[in-house]
């Protein structure tokens, strides 16, 4: 009974961290990344959510480089660079912060098998 209760508390709150994250990235006003690392290892690697949100962003930014109009192409390239940079600097504090809610929770993510 408290495994479940706990994943799904984790799922919500690891939900409300994603979206105040992105609302913070868009608006000026509220810091985005303080709680969007939380909230992605809230939410852990294998979430479907975060996997197709993953998904789409590479494969806009992909479409976007491959236009022939050459600012949409030269945005879409250097948008690309930059995600690839961000995604490289946040991953060892997304890896760092989810070993820490393991330690606090006592809960390991399961093996990549089952």
């Amino acid at each position: 009974m408290y495994l479940p209760l706990l994943l799904l508390v984790r799922r919500i709150i690891g939900a409300i961290c994603v979206v105040i994250g992105i609302i913070g990235l868009l608006m000026p006003v509220l810091p985005g990344w303080p709680f969007l690392i939380p909230g992605i290892a809230l939410l852990g690697p294998r979430d479907p959510i975060l996997r197709t949100l993953h998904f789409w962003i590479i494969r806009l930014l992909k479409f976007t480089k491959s236009r022939k109009t050459p600012w949409i192409a030269q945005t879409g390239d250097k948008l690309y660079v930059l995600y690839k940079q961000t995604r490289n600097t946040v991953t060892p504090l997304i890896l760092k912060m989810e070993a820490t809610l393991e330690r606090w929770t006592g809960y390991t993510t399961p093996p990549k098998g089952s």
